[in-house]
């Protein structure tokens, strides 16, 4: 698997990043007069640029790899947007990007912290523990953080997972937003599984779940069909331009895109 390498810090870039998006809209003109237009979601085009200041050595070399590997824009990678929610469907966890335990019922439509109703509520009606998980195709071991609101008036614990390493915490009667940090250290896999579980017989309210390679959650970005995974992203040039401030110091300005949505 071919991915943008994590920075050693367990960031996952230097920034400043600019995150750009084009459209592209499709116009057919009928014998008539008349016109029919219709956006072309094979024709999206989203780029980054980042200006990677004080980069070090292995973590140049890293990218430097990788380019060299796809053979500058030629070929392909895995990239993990440092600015999006890499999850699907963050808010409708009853879409098929979830899976959901089979005795965990799902109610959608309650209030939720931004004062809407876009908040589910999961009731647990098994014998152990249930509740919701998505699968990515991601590396096993980058850093990622996966963080979600919640809310219980039953007193009900919500437990977070990354891969096989998780942590439980307590759900007021207020919202509030919990997150956990781990790396899954599975060197060579290529999925890992984020999700939220409840005990048996608990009920909570959740709202905005999102997933990121970094170390701690930045603010909220709902998705919907499309993720922050982008699995045939390419270099958007043939060069890069590095510096080299020191022995162990680079600064590097990398062209990333991704077309199709």
């Amino acid at each position: 698997m071919l991915v943008f390498p994590q920075l050693t810090t367990g960031a996952a870039a230097l920034y400043p990043v600019t995150k750009q998006g084009l459209q592209r809209t499709v116009v057919n003109a009928l014998a008539g007069g008349n016109t029919v237009v219709y956006a072309d979601p094979n024709g999206v085009i989203t780029g980054w640029q980042l200006r990677a200041t004080g980069l070090t050595l292995a973590e140049w070399s890293a990218i430097e790899s990788l380019f060299e590997q796809t053979a500058g824009m030629a070929g392909t990678f895995t990239f993990l947007d440092p600015v999006g929610n890499l999850l699907l469907q963050s808010e409708n966890f009853s879409a098929g990007a979830w899976t959901a335990g089979a005795l965990v019922q799902l109610t959608a439509g309650i209030g939720d912290p931004f004062v809407t109703t876009r908040a589910t509520r999961l009731v647990n009606t098994g014998q152990a523990s249930g509740g919701l998980s998505q699968i990515l195709n991601v590396p096993g071991n980058f850093q990622y953080c996966l963080s979600v609101w919640v809310r219980s008036t039953s007193g009900t614990a919500v437990t977070l997972a990354i891969a096989n390493s998780s942590k439980s915490f307590a759900a007021g009667t207020q919202w509030n937003r919990v997150y956990f940090s781990s790396n899954p250290g599975q060197a060579g896999a290529t999925t890992v599984t984020f999700g939220a579980q409840i005990p048996a017989g608990g009920s909570m309210e959740l709202f905005g779940m999102q997933a990121e390679a970094q170390l701690g959650p930045s603010d909220y970005k709902m998705t919907s069909a499309a993720g922050g995974v982008y699995a045939k992203a390419r270099f958007g040039s043939d060069q890069i331009t590095v510096t080299a401030q020191g022995t162990d110091v680079f600064d590097a300005a990398i062209h990333i895109v991704s077309i199709g949505s």
